[in-house]
């Protein structure tokens, strides 16, 4: 077989035409690749996007759910011009129960974003079991927000069952806006 010009031109045309494919298909099948990458991202991304708002379809219940819960503990704050009279009802709890008040003091308040804390230290003596007792169950039992920060009990030894307490409360409230918070130091 000989080959002459139209045998080498017919196989440098094929040559240039395997090439053309060679070079059409590999930058086809680059950017196939390229798009393949990019879908696969933004299906991670979406992903991420469904997980993290995963909990956000019910953000406004939520919401409804966290402001009657701040309802219902603002509306255990009494106003500061009440104070006086929780302060009354803590004491006749205290007498209702066979407690000795010795002395009662208010400390200084403590004010915060949206209540103020009325520490109170009560002194007071009588019958643990029976006084004492029925005394921290019913303030545990009031409508108003009260929590003892502080409690020393003394045993009377002369006396079976008899005690001295040193009580501090805090009584929570509402503070007046426009003025500074309550902070008075008595003794009664």
């Amino acid at each position: 077989m000989k080959f002459g010009i139209p045998e080498l031109l017919f196989v440098a045309i094929l040559c240039g035409v395997l090439a053309a494919t060679y070079v059409l298909v590999d930058k086809k099948a680059k950017a196939r690749a390229e798009i393949e990458q990019k879908v696969a991202a933004r299906q991670r991304d979406l992903a991420d996007l469904e997980r993290a708002t995963s909990g956000i379809s019910d953000v406004s219940a939520k919401i409804d759910e966290l402001q009657k819960a701040i309802a219902f503990f603002e509306s255990k704050l009494p106003q500061e011009k009440e104070i006086d009279k929780v302060l009354r009802e803590v004491w006749q709890m205290a007498e209702h129960n066979q407690l000795t008040i010795k002395t009662i003091k208010t400390l200084k308040s403590e004010r915060s974003a949206g209540y103020s804390e009325q520490p109170i230290e009560m002194s007071m003596a009588g019958d643990f079991k029976d006084s004492f007792y029925a005394f921290m169950l019913q303030l545990e039992q009031l409508p108003r927000l009260t929590r003892v920060s502080k409690m020393e009990l003394k045993k009377i030894n002369e006396r079976n069952g008899q005690m001295e307490a040193q009580v501090t409360l805090s009584i929570f409230f509402e503070p007046e806006t426009g003025g500074p918070a309550m902070s008075t130091a008595s003794t009664n």
